[in-house]
């Protein structure tokens, strides 16, 4: 199993209002450039020119800076672009700043890795971000964009209210509720998380147990945030809707305060994802910049007609004419140099195009594999609903028929909801009589932290479902395997899709990494667990549940042993 290598690790978009720039007293471009040159000037110790063109600094790394003009010859757009290559890999940070003059503008900060061969190292946001956040007052909606949480006391609990509902909002809003004693642990955590999420997300602090009352009685009880606990709310949140609570992840006390918990690195990380897949606002989709190669092209051919304008020899002079042709040669030999430099920086540009561009196109024909398999999930979902419909309908017929009405009603009040999430689900999963959960706990909920976890998650409960069916009716004398039963299930059965279910790995696969397929078995020693159960067909992930059917065995007592929950282990076809 392989997976395209994303270069662009990490992108942020800032909204820019005019009323934004007339408030810092200054034009956007200009604060921009300001910031990107402190940046730089803090990375190289020293003052970094940012004239039009590029610009050779140490240790081999580049600088270009692009501007763009409207008809009347004033700047409205600004690019500047830092080219770094290490041993790992080549990084690019590029920021671009738009302002057209009569439509909202834009900064967006672009972060690329291009690995040389080898594992793409680990990309930190940049800190440009939150210099930028600092310096411009943005707002998303009504929503302000900050470096650190506003605090909220319970009179303004119905501002926040009308931010998290603003249909114009298209960031994330974190709301952290300060825990009612203080704890260092938690306020060094959400100190730590709210610059992280800086322009990613709007950052707002519960400062209090009556702002945290209020926003309970305000939102209503299933979209409240508990005291020690952290909110991420997405775009769209309805508060009239219950189920619309199970998109807004949320982080409770317990796990934020456990030392050995760090799913709370997963808050920041979750909106820094989710800005790389937000929609480009128009001004930077249709932005472009004057060809720089062209434009030296085009500076190299006047030096040359000058400098042979000026060689044209007196035959009256032959000193003069010898000198001329000095000057000559020398012009064009510091041009040959300087084509030849950019030759090869255009080499290297393009490289690193291709290199995108192949990232893009796998990424594509990955998204394009998950949509089909996504489909194929539906129409799956669709049959069994279908057909649990109808058994559903002939069963109530029958009831209804001998007029036991009262327990057609308490059935239809008791059935439990799918988990949210797999911190719901394992705090469930003891529901299952003939299943035993030895996998790692912390593995499992840091699925949590990925946008398709609701999925994932419900798929999961559907499997540890079948599989408890499966062991139960086993139990009462049904042979065959889990798969078999999955193909032919008896009446009343919980099953899952056949085609993702897999009883057995590779012989290569478990000859080269058979060890990681040794998780806990009841008694706690590890055992081989090849049986697993696909959450996701295509992505980075593609969760797996790993089992052992031992319900024939004498040691497990009729049990269907879940070893293991988390992402895709390494086998023959991994990247």
């Amino acid at each position: 199993m392989t997976h395209p290598v994303t270069t662009l690790v990490y992108r942020s978009v800032l909204p820019v209002t005019h009323r934004a720039v007339a408030a810092v007293d200054g034009d956007l471009l200009d604060v921009a450039r300001g910031v990107f040159g402190a940046w730089l000037k803090a990375k190289y110790r020293k003052p970094v020119p940012l004239g039009s063109g590029h610009r050779h600094l140490a240790d081999g790394d580049l600088l270009t800076s692009h501007a763009a003009y409207a008809d009347d010859g004033s700047e409205y757009a600004t690019r500047l672009e830092l080219r770094q290559d290490t041993p790992e890999a080549t990084w690019r940070t590029t920021l671009t700043a738009v302002l057209p003059r009569d439509e909202p503008g834009a900064v967006r900060v672009d972060l690329e890795c291009f690995p040389r061969g080898g594992p793409q190292p680990r990309a930190q946001k940049p800190r440009l971000v939150q210099d930028l956040v600092r310096e411009l007052e943005l707002n998303d909606g009504l929503s302000r964009l900050t470096v650190n949480g506003l605090r909220v006391r319970a009179d303004h609990i119905d501002r926040l209210v009308d931010i998290l509902c603003d249909p114009l909002r298209t960031l994330p809003v974190i709301v952290a509720a300060r825990p009612r004693q203080h704890d260092p642990v938690w306020s060094e955590r959400v100190a730590k998380t709210m610059p992280r999420a800086a322009g990613d997300a709007s950052l707002y602090l519960l400062w209090d147990e009556g702002a945290v009352d209020a926003f309970r009685a305000a939102i209503g009880p299933h979209h409240r945030v508990d005291p020690g606990a952290v909110r991420t709310f997405l775009p769209g949140v309805d508060p009239a809707w219950e189920p619309d609570a199970a998109r807004h992840r949320v982080l409770g006390r317990a796990r934020w305060l456990d030392s050995g918990d760090q799913t709370w690195h997963g808050v920041a990380r979750t909106v820094q994802r989710m800005a790389l897949a937000l929609p480009q606002p128009a001004c930077l989709r249709t932005l472009k910049f004057p060809d720089l190669a062209e434009q030296e092209r085009r500076e190299r051919t006047e030096a040359v007609a000058k400098a042979r304008a000026a060689s044209v020899p007196d035959p009256r002079r032959a000193e003069a004419a010898e000198s001329a042709l000095r000057e000559e040669v020398t012009v064009l030999t510091g041009l040959l140099e300087v084509a030849s430099d950019q030759l090869q920086e255009e080499g290297r540009s393009l490289a690193l195009a291709e290199q995108a561009n192949t990232s893009l196109s796998e990424q594509l024909q990955d998204a394009v594999t998950a949509r089909e398999a996504e489909m194929e999930d539906h129409l799956l979902t669709l049959a069994a609903l279908e057909r649990a419909q109808a058994e559903s309908d002939r069963l109530r017929a029958a009831l209804m028929s001998q007029d036991r009405w009262e327990e057609v009603a308490a059935a239809a009040e008791s059935l439990p909801a799918i988990p949210a999430s797999f911190e719901e689900l394992w705090a469930r999963q003891g529901v299952f009589e003939h299943l035993r959960v030895t996998a790692d706990r912390r593995t499992a909920l840091a699925l949590d932290e990925h946008a398709e976890a609701r999925t994932w998650a419900a798929k999961a409960w559907a499997g540890l479902a079948a599989l408890n069916s499966y062991a139960e009716h086993r139990l009462q004398g049904r042979s065959g395997g889990f798969r078999h039963f999955c193909q032919d299930p008896p009446s009343g059965a919980r099953v899952y899709p056949v085609n993702q279910i897999s009883m057995v790995e590779s012989d290569a696969t478990m000859q080269k990494y058979g060890r990681e397929r040794m998780f806990p078995g009841v008694d706690g020693e590890p055992t081989e667990m090849q049986s697993h159960l696909k959450l996701a067909g295509r992505g980075n992930l593609c969760p797996r549940v790993h089992f052992l059917d031992d319900v024939a065995g004498t040691d497990a007592a009729g049990l269907v042993i879940v070893g293991y929950l988390g992402p895709h282990l390494t086998n023959t076809r991994t990247n």
